[in-house]
């Protein structure tokens, strides 16, 4: 039985992405407000790897999306955290042996485990997330896991970039009432001196209906960008 899902092949900065999910359904370390996922499917909450069975029908699936879109790189961005599919590194491998990278998106909690940052690490371009500005602001946002805290998830990030070879992407996102503050900015620019990523994207809530309530206005979001950019650049 095949239970990864797909998106349209699409471009990005030159290059034809495939982007892939690998979960039945949400498997993630948080449940936050503004996941359109959480809305439309039931929710799984964990920290431990989840197994799905045999993945040989979804493999072959993907094997025949690679051959029908020609993509130049597989994006694996999945309902919740892909690193939860125990078959994740047999995943990787068959894109690897069609002679294509893999992107990974992970909101980067389970970078600071080593058996999920072993996973991680076969991958050629990772991602992780930052969207809260405090503690108190995840715990109403985000509703992580027990034990988490913003400063232990940079702490997960940063340990991780410094050991993994692929490149390493950072989304900041910048979220009214949770993280637009001068607190919010001074804790996102410690993550970007001890993260140290190859790219650094400063995003705001763009889709609707959390872009009304949520999403910042254009010039704190600038405020934002040029700091953490201009940190980036001199760490």
């Amino acid at each position: 039985m095949n239970y990864f899902t797909f998106k349209r092949p699409y471009d990005e900065d030159g290059r034809k992405i495939l982007e892939i999910n690998i979960l039945p359904e949400k498997y993630c370390t948080f449940n936050c407000i503004y996941c359109p996922v959480s809305r439309r499917e039931p929710h799984h909450q964990t920290e431990s790897p989840v197994s799905f069975g045999q993945v040989e029908d979804s493999l072959a699936e993907l094997g025949h999306r690679i051959d029908e879109a020609a993509p130049d790189l597989v994006f694996i961005n999945s309902k919740g955290e892909a690193l939860f599919n125990d078959r994740l590194p047999d995943v990787i491998r068959f894109i690897h042996s069609r002679g294509l990278p893999v992107r990974l998106l992970s909101n980067g909690w389970l970078y600071g485990t080593p058996a999920f940052a072993e996973m991680a690490a076969q991958c050629d371009e990772l991602i992780g997330e930052l969207k809260s500005g405090s503690d108190a602001a995840a715990a109403k946002a985000q509703r992580p896991v027990p034990g988490y805290s913003v400063e232990k998830h940079i702490q997960n990030m940063a340990q991780f970039r410094s050991s993994c070879k692929g490149r390493f992407i950072l989304e900041i996102s910048v979220i009214r009432k949770y993280s637009d503050d001068d607190t919010a900015l001074e804790l996102y620019r410690r993550a970007v001196r001890r993260i140290r990523p190859d790219v650094l994207k400063v995003i705001t809530m763009e889709d609707e209906p959390f872009a009304g309530t949520l999403g910042v206005s254009a010039e704190t979001l600038a405020k934002f960008s040029a700091a953490l950019h201009a940190e980036l650049q001199n760490s």
